[in-house]
């Protein structure tokens, strides 16, 4: 048994309309037998000026594992209260990657 971190760095490009969802799968140099995801930071922004905030999503799902594999969603959302999301917004999210490995 044997503790392990990866850490990773997830990019949303400009978008809007939605919320962004990206998927992540990180390997491990053996098999995992159990994982967890921690929030690292974030650092999201409006593409286009200013905007007042009503809402911000920042989440991640729970892990699945494949063998050495280790695969997660992560989620993001800015939105104002216009009703609409229709201002575009981008940002980065860190997250830390924590599994008990079969040496």
């Amino acid at each position: 048994m044997a503790l392990r971190f990866i850490r990773d760095r997830v990019v949303f490009d400009p978008t809007q309309g939605r919320i962004q969802n990206e998927p992540r799968t990180v390997a491990f140099p053996s098999n995992v037998r159990t994982a967890h995801i921690a929030l690292n930071g974030f650092d999201v922004q409006y593409s286009d000026g200013d905007h007042h905030l009503l809402r911000q999503i920042v989440d991640i799902s729970d892990p699945t594992i494949a063998g050495n594999a280790v695969t997660y969603n992560v989620s993001l959302l800015l939105r104002d209260s216009s009703g609409n999301i229709d201002d575009r917004f981008q940002g980065t999210v860190d997250t830390l990657i924590i599994a008990d490995t079969i040496s």
